[in-house]
């Protein structure tokens, strides 16, 4: 597999996990340091790894709601090999997020170390 195909992989398992936490192991898609960011009301806001992973698991999954998926890789730049950033989209809930990420190749595995977000659309 090359380094397209092996993030385009690590992605996929973003969307499954995003859309059913208990699909992946949250482990094998965020590097244990990475930090989630995104602004609200002006404010930049960051959750680490730890953190994030304990609201993704704590809230229903959009699968167990019947939700509908939406998900697409907007853009990959690599940028050696072993840093890429993507840009992608994903629905959970009545929310459409656009998410960045920066994902380095850490002992052999592609993970995501930074995930930067923003609602780009919140369904009625």
């Amino acid at each position: 597999m090359n380094q397209t195909q092996s993030v385009m992989a690590l992605i996929e398992d973003y969307f499954n996990l995003a859309y059913e936490p208990k699909s992946r192991d949250f482990t094998k898609v965020f590097h244990p340091s990475c930090l989630v960011q995104w602004v609200q009301d002006g404010k930049l806001n960051t959750m680490s790894s730890p953190d994030y992973a304990a609201l993704i698991n704590g809230r229903p999954s959009p699968r167990s709601t019947g939700a509908s998926r939406d998900e697409a890789i907007l853009s990959i730049v690599n940028i050696s090999d072993i840093l890429s950033n993507a840009t992608v989209r994903v629905r959970i809930g009545n929310r459409l997020f656009n998410d960045h990420f920066v994902m380095h190749k850490v002992e052999g595995r592609w993970l995501i170390v930074t995930k930067a977000s923003f609602i780009a659309h919140t369904f009625e």
